[in-house]
């Protein structure tokens, strides 16, 4: 859901020239499943059974904020800067923060969703 919503924000909102098809392809598909394969992995192997409750869900924040918010930020904006799609360009800074602190509250909040009783009531009530 956070990829689509770069989709939709940086890629066709602020900066709607270029290929929407190569836009979609690498934020939704290609980042969205890559990159939440790549969390999911590094939750399942750190968090998941070792951390219970709110040091999960700080644990998980941190992990997403490590690994999406700096690492695959970091090579979004790279690639960015030769194809030009999201304005990697013009707004350096805000593309870089703006991913960091998405990276970090969706972190959050899967571990919410997985970690606290709450979170894991909603989860339960829709069979995820």
């Amino acid at each position: 859901m956070g990829e689509l919503v770069i989709f939709l924000i940086w890629g066709v909102l602020l900066y709607p020239d270029g290929n929407l098809l190569h836009k979609f392809l690498w934020t939704v598909v290609f980042c969205g499943l890559g990159m939440g394969s790549t969390i999911g992995a590094a939750i399942s192997l750190l968090v998941v059974g070792k951390w219970k409750g709110i040091q999960a869900v700080i644990l998980c924040a941190e992990l997403s904020g490590l690994i999406l918010g700096i690492f695959c930020n970091y090579l979004c904006y790279s690639l960015d800067m030769n194809f030009d799609h999201f304005g990697g360009m013009d707004t350096p800074v805000l593309i870089v923060i703006t991913g960091t602190v998405m990276a970090i509250l969706g972190g959050a909040l899967v571990g919410w969703l997985c970690f606290m009783e709450n979170g894991k009531k909603i989860l339960n009530r829709y069979n995820v």
